[in-house]
């Protein structure tokens, strides 16, 4: 593995710069563009067209790929979702897996096979699940992933419930990744799919303030909060997440190098302004244009 291109504000202070796989071939990739580990590795490659998941070999293989790649990096694996062809509002995420564990245990014998393998520190991959709304439903998925031989186990909060809950559910998850297309989408009613696309924006007040519950949750609890979606591929964007408490951010690989090109001409001072803007702000609109306001000041 290349050494990884760090990110870092003008100040210095350092931003972890994570790739977002949507298959394990990107992973070579995502070394060459200078990431610093793998912030989430999808679960579609892991799922036949029919929608039932590979034989535990075969996903085997690819999370063995991936931790190869980055030796000594952190790599998030996302849980398989049983239930995702149900929509938005069916039983998905923690909730299926909840209703199938088999799903979940065959998924960690093959990640925990990898990490034999390849000879992965067991701190450094975790494993996190979507749709969680109760902290009981975070408890439970990390004792499964521990059982299962995968000790970091997190929450993806893309749901409003997860954030207005982040202080009590980091009491167990080992760390949050904030979806915040799918959080925004929630918070204010909207899809684009659906006609409603006018209110579906990353610098939407609304998601940018539960984002900001998960990141004050987050530093009271010493856990790592990253993000991911069209809100931390967006380099100044990213640096209102930074102000808000983010840590590490989630990106596709061909948005690394202008993301962290962004960071280095900010300092952290400027990320809280920015921050505080947007929140402040009343509309999406608004929130951009305050803050393009106060860079070009």
């Amino acid at each position: 593995m290349s050494a990884p291109l760090r990110g870092r504000l003008a100040d210095g202070q350092p931003v972890t710069l994570l790739a977002e796989l949507v298959d394990p071939a990107e992973a070579e990739s995502a070394v060459a563009a200078g990431a610093e580990g793998v912030g989430l590795l999808r679960s579609w490659f892991a799922v036949r067209p029919d929608g039932s998941p590979l034989p535990t070999g075969d996903q085997l293989n690819g999370y063995r790929r991936v931790l190869s790649a980055f030796p000594g990096a952190r790599v998030t694996v996302e849980a398989l979702d049983p239930g995702e062809r149900q929509g938005a509002f069916g039983i998905r995420g923690v909730r299926a897996l909840q209703a199938r564990p088999d799903v979940l245990s065959s998924q960690l014998e093959a990640i925990a096979g990898a990490i034999r393998e390849t000879g992965a520190h067991v701190v450094d991959v975790g494993v996190v699940t979507s749709m969680v709304s109760e902290p009981d439903e975070a408890a439970w998925f990390l004792e499964e992933a521990r059982y299962g031989g995968v000790a970091t186990a997190g929450v993806l909060v893309d749901l409003p419930a997860a954030a207005l809950l982040a202080g009590t559910i980091l009491r167990t998850a080992s760390f949050a990744t904030i979806d915040l297309d799918s959080l925004t989408r929630y918070a204010v009613a909207a899809d684009p799919s659906a006609g409603s696309g006018r209110w579906y924006d990353p610098w939407q007040p609304a998601g940018l303030r539960l984002a900001e519950l998960v990141g004050a949750s987050g530093s009271l609890a010493g856990k790592e909060i990253s993000a991911r979606g069209a809100a931390a591929a967006d380099p100044l964007l990213a640096c209102v997440l930074i102000g808000l408490g983010i840590t590490s951010l989630v990106l596709p690989v061909d948005r690394l190098e202008a993301v962290r090109t962004a960071l280095a001409q900010h300092k952290f001072s400027d990320c809280l302004r920015y921050a505080e803007l947007a929140t402040r702000a009343t509309s999406a609109a608004d929130a951009k244009r305050r803050v393009d306001a106060a860079v070009d000041r």
